[in-house]
């Protein structure tokens, strides 16, 4: 089948079936043996994506089958009007799966059609054109760092007797790069009634942290915009900033077991040691310009 016909067909689609990682609570990513695009799939009927992952599964590789459908709201017709009258919109969770794609560096989609084999087709040929480009160029997002994290996560969290040692430290030198090279996002809270200004006191602002229910206290992180937003879910007391991840331990919270990247997502938890060994290790000044 041509990969335009197939590009529509997905453009088209109304109900699907996708792969998730519970191991990174994200997307499944994998790299398509042909061509070596990093691909996630989609299929038509739920048997044969429950096929799949069965099969997947066969390998030590744990996946998740989610339904994807068109999902009906009403919101208001005027935002400043919560209450006012409403609008019926239609919110499309399969294009939905599929725009997030470019945040997470996957670059090709395998579509199954019913009782059909997996066919891939590039992403650009489904997005807008020049969409892939516009994140890529975007300073608020990091595709390669959540791609090659996501990667190292879906291997290292494994069973053990399927874990290739090799390739998991090919991946984690990769991504230990990319970190280290990474600028990251952190959330504040503004001082008291500061909540909405431009510039903020940063010695004045308090940091957020991440209990685990053992007592665990983790200091939140993350790639990026999108996946900061995830955490604040719209909460407009906190406020992100950027900064370089050779400038991280100058954040903490008292008595913080470890940092950890992408809470909502990967959860990677990253000591406050390592920081200062990944910039050695990796040739990255501590005093970036």
């Amino acid at each position: 089948m041509p990969t335009d016909i197939i590009a529509k067909k997905i453009k088209d689609l109304n109900k699907a079936y996708a792969m998730f990682s519970p191991l990174t609570n994200m997307p499944y990513v994998e790299c398509e043996e042909e061509n070596f695009y990093d691909r996630v799939r989609l299929y038509e009927d739920e048997e044969d994506a429950k096929k799949a992952a069965e099969e997947l599964e066969d390998d030590g590789i744990r996946i998740q089958v989610r339904e994807l459908t068109v999902q009906e709201s009403y919101v208001p017709v005027n935002a400043r009007e919560p209450k006012g009258p409403k609008k019926k919109m239609y919110l499309n969770h399969v294009r939905q799966h599929i725009g997030i794609l470019p945040f997470i560096g996957v670059n090709a989609v395998g579509y199954c059609p019913k009782g059909s084999e997996l066919l891939t087709v590039e992403l650009s040929g489904i997005l807008p054109e020049g969409f892939e480009e516009k994140v890529g160029k975007n300073a608020l997002y990091q595709p390669n760092l959540q791609l090659t994290g996501l990667y190292l996560m879906q291997e290292a969290r494994r069973k053990k007797e399927w874990v290739d040692m090799k390739h998991l430290q090919e991946l984690d030198e990769e991504f230990g790069s990319n970190l280290a090279k990474s600028r990251l996002f952190m959330a504040v809270l503004p001082p008291e009634g500061q909540e909405k200004e431009q510039k903020v006191n940063l010695k004045e602002c308090r940091i957020p942290y991440l209990k685990h229910q053992n007592g665990d206290i983790f200091f939140p992180l993350f790639s990026d915009i999108w996946e900061y937003q995830k955490y604040a879910k719209g909460n407009k007391t906190l406020r992100p900033i950027q900064i370089p991840f050779a400038d991280i331990t100058k954040f903490w919270v008292n008595d913080a077991k470890a940092y950890m990247l992408n809470p909502m997502g990967m959860s990677l938890p990253l000591s406050k040691e390592m920081v200062p060994r990944l910039l050695q290790k990796f040739g990255v000044s501590k005093n970036p310009s």
